[in-house]
């Protein structure tokens, strides 16, 4: 299987869960910094995914974004995600997000990457 990954390198969050997602061995996995393939971002916005709104995984001919993409790659390794559920989706990945957009801010980077 097949797995890209695009992710805002300049984001703290996104570039440790990334490092961590690195060391899976089981998958062929393509790490990618967004802010360099703005390309092929801009073909994923004409399909309704915006990577503003978080990290964009693909697998085959799956697009999976934000929340959806974390417990997508978390069950690759797991039979069970700690991730599915409603307050990770509705809570804790919309608080990160938002924190992504603080710090990035304060460290005086653009949080937008289109």
């Amino acid at each position: 299987m097949n797995i890209d990954i695009y992710y805002d390198k300049e984001c703290p969050f996104c570039n440790q869960y990334a490092k961590l997602i690195a060391l899976k061995k089981d998958h062929s996995i393509n790490i990618k910094n967004a802010r360099e393939h703005l390309e092929i971002l801009m073909e994923f916005k004409t399909k309704g995914f915006d990577i503003n709104n978080g990290v964009i995984v693909v697998c085959n001919d799956n697009i999976y974004q934000g929340s959806d993409a974390i417990i997508f790659l978390d069950k690759l390794d797991k039979k069970s995600s700690i991730y599915d559920n409603w307050f990770f989706k509705k809570v804790c990945y919309p608080a990160i997000k938002f924190t992504r957009f603080i710090l990035l801010k304060i460290f005086g980077r653009n949080p937008n990457i289109l």
